[in-house]
């Protein structure tokens, strides 16, 4: 949950400097305005990122579609009905860029090895008991 919200925060906040409050009688001026962070995210102009789009339920839905189907885009897209294809691959190109993924990447990779190194097993002359004596 940390990686998201810093992920989220470091795309959507930009950095801000306050300024000093009120009319400053060494320079004669009010200070300009800064951008704050609540300014910027509800600013009617600002456009969501695309990770703003998805909600958490989405991007679980859309792990677990991949998982099963791999990068065949629009049976994912079968499985996440809230969003459409195009949304999909938008997704995944900028999910596949985050430390989440890489998380979620090696949860799988060691699965896979853990198959490999029981089919290495069962070449090398071991049988499971159930199986033994039945032929």
């Amino acid at each position: 949950a940390e990686d998201y919200i810093s992920l989220a925060s470091a795309i959507t906040l930009p950095p801000t400097h306050l300024g000093p409050f009120g009319y400053s009688p060494s320079t004669g001026q009010y200070p300009i305005e800064q951008v704050t962070s609540l300014g910027y995210l509800t600013s009617p102009i600002r456009r969501p990122t695309v990770i703003e789009k998805w909600s958490p339920y989405e991007i679980v839905t859309f792990e677990a579609a991949l998982a099963l189907h791999g990068k065949v885009f629009h049976k994912v897209q079968k499985w996440v009905k809230t969003k459409n294809t195009k949304e999909i691959v938008e997704f995944y190109y900028i999910w596949k860029k985050t430390s989440h993924y890489q998380k979620w990447k090696s949860q799988y990779e060691s699965e896979i090895e853990d198959d490999d190194s029981s089919d290495d097993e069962r070449k090398g002359g071991y049988m499971p008991i159930s199986t033994r004596g039945r032929r």
